[in-house]
């Protein structure tokens, strides 16, 4: 039902979505003639939730170039490498900033346009969800950002907002999340939901879901508030299963499709399937994954090669993304052994001799057929089932409540048993890799000797470890909470990546705590900006307020 509602809506939603792509700073975004101050609230916030996560260009310089990167999650030879080797590419900063907050100004318009309209009361409630999302991710990604006065240009003419505290910004989201809990009336309509399919209860169970991320984000900083409004959220109902987590289900387009912005692929997909972008595991990733024998390893990852009659088509030949690749894991490690990620912080073709990856190209034997494996291609690829254009975007799910859960518990003695919390996630976890993001299976017994592998480790690792590095497997394909986790918790634990000709000398061996703020910022609205940047400085090194560390979660030399 769900994927039949969303192709009923890619035409209205696709042409919101082109308008919306014009704003590139907050004067455009305040005073775009294309975008209408009347506008119908249904159809505004389906265009958001699609193009969250199907903007290629933003997903490929921020989420995956950045994000991605900086936990060392993936490599590859382009766009991903910049964010492993610590190098600011000018843009990139901007795409992210401009994104959500055009998604911000489209649900700003759909808030003013049902406000007054009881009959609309959800969409209002929906709206006000969806902006608490964006702004956390903006804030936890930049650190100080226009809060109150943002989008504010058609009402108040304030076409360059003043900056707040990313303190009273979270503030004020627990509050829009209280508020907007309360706003959803089962007995109003939410038509053109693709997340819940006008489901109001699970929109309620989201909200409070987030309400709990967003509390525990604050634990290094304000324990004491962090506390309260976690057990705010855990009063309300949250998200109890697979079946309530928020899933977003593309379709099976790519930039091709229209032949201009496409937003109805999924975004992350579309980067995988450019020609030149290569991306593989980071081995700090797969290792993990291989050393705890996590059966999430090749459910998510494979070996691909060329036959040897293909290879004259060069790299599209080797990739996951093109069915003329051969996928070979079995042959691999029935030839060659373990599994390999590529090392972090190195470009593909990088010596890479000492970690088993060298250039002479590796053969084995498919259906008969020789295949060749090339250097690049030598570490674990993403398989070809999860870079499908309409595989779907799980914007939250049980796994992560259920290990929230779990770290309040052991923190606080309250949200029930830690442990049974941390089972439950996995099981989730590995279930909607296969369920929803229909990976292959796992079999039974693989399942239940992790399981125990985990039990064991919870008897003699800090739990908090545990609960944290569930996380990192966990939101692989949510880089951007990924990276505010890794934060919060320290874990993974990270070694610092360096090449003097490409990493910021500013870093001092460090790992950058955010992205810089965007150079249309500094050089427009840099009055405001100005008290907010680190010591007069737009440094990537600088801890945001709920961080406040910059050696968390990394290893010093």
């Amino acid at each position: 039902m769900k994927r039949y509602k969303l192709f009923k809506l890619l035409i209205p939603v696709i042409v919101l979505g082109l308008l919306g792509q014009s704003c590139s700073n907050f004067e455009d975004l305040n005073t775009n003639p294309a975008a209408s101050t009347k506008a119908d609230p249904k159809s505004l916030i389906a265009k958001v939730t699609i193009h969250y996560s199907g903007d290629r260009e933003t997903i490929w310089r921020s989420t995956a170039g950045y994000h991605m990167a900086f936990v060392q999650m993936v490599s590859d030879g382009w766009a991903i490498s910049n964010g492993q080797k610590y190098t600011v590419i000018a843009g990139y900063p901007e795409y992210m900033w401009r994104s959500m907050y055009s998604y911000i100004n489209d649900l700003q318009l759909a808030i003013n346009e049902a406000q007054d309209k009881p009959e609309m009361i959800n969409y209002v409630a929906v709206a006000r969800v969806m902006k608490v999302l964006f702004f956390s991710q903006l804030t936890d990604t930049y650190g100080d950002i226009p809060y109150f006065e943002a989008v504010s240009g058609y009402d108040k003419d304030i076409m360059w907002p003043k900056y707040d505290s990313q303190k009273d910004i979270y503030y004020d989201l627990f509050k829009e999340l209280d508020e907007a809990v309360q706003q959803f009336d089962p007995n109003m309509k939410l038509e053109s939901d693709l997340l819940f399919d006008g489901d109001i209860n699970k929109w309620k169970k989201f909200a409070n879901s987030l309400h709990l991320r967003l509390a525990l984000r604050l634990i290094n900083v304000e324990e004491g508030k962090a506390r309260e409004e976690a057990e705010k959220a855990l009063a309300g109902t949250l998200i109890e299963s697979s079946a309530d987590n928020a899933v977003l289900y593309h379709g099976n387009y790519d930039i091709s499709s229209s032949n201009a912005i496409e937003i109805r692929g999924n975004g992350f997909s579309q980067v995988q399937h450019f020609n030149d972008e290569i991306v593989v595991a980071c081995a700090t990733y797969s290792d993990y994954l291989r050393d705890n024998k996590d059966p999430r390893l090749e459910m998510t990852f494979g070996v691909y090669g060329a036959y040897v009659e293909n290879v004259s088509s060069g790299r599209i030949a080797f990739k996951s993304t093109n069915e003329m690749s051969a996928e070979v894991t079995k042959e691999w490690k029935e030839t060659y052994g373990d599994l390999l990620g590529f090392p972090p912080g190195k470009f593909i073709w990088d010596p890479t001799d000492d970690e088993g990856i060298t250039w002479a190209p590796f053969f084995v034997k498919k259906d008969g057929k020789d295949v060749q494996i090339d250097k690049y291609f030598k570490a674990v690829q993403i398989r070809r089932e999860l870079n499908r254009f309409d595989a779907p975007f799980i914007y939250m799910s049980y796994a992560e409540v259920e290990l929230l859960k779990a770290e309040a518990n052991v923190r606080w003695g309250i949200a029930g048993d830690a442990m049974t919390h941390v089972l439950n996630a996995v099981n989730a976890g590995i279930d909607d890799l296969h369920n929803i993001l229909r990976s292959p299976a796992a079999s039974v017994a693989d399942i239940n000797t992790y399981l125990k592998h985990v039990e064991d480790m919870w008897n003699t690792t800090d739990h908090l470890e545990v609960i944290n590095m569930q996380h990192y497997v966990n939101f692989f394909f949510n880089g951007i909470e990924a990276f505010a986790n890794w934060r919060r918790s320290g874990y993974p634990k990270l070694v610092p990546t360096y090449d003097p000709a490409y990493t910021d000398p500013n870093l001092n061996g460090l790992i950058p705590r955010r992205i810089p703020y965007p150079d249309s910022e500094m050089q427009y609205n840099r009055e405001n900006l100005e008290p907010h940047l680190a010591d007069g400085k737009n440094f990537w090194g600088a801890p945001v307020w709920w961080d406040g560390d910059n050696t968390r979660g990394v290893i010093l030399n």
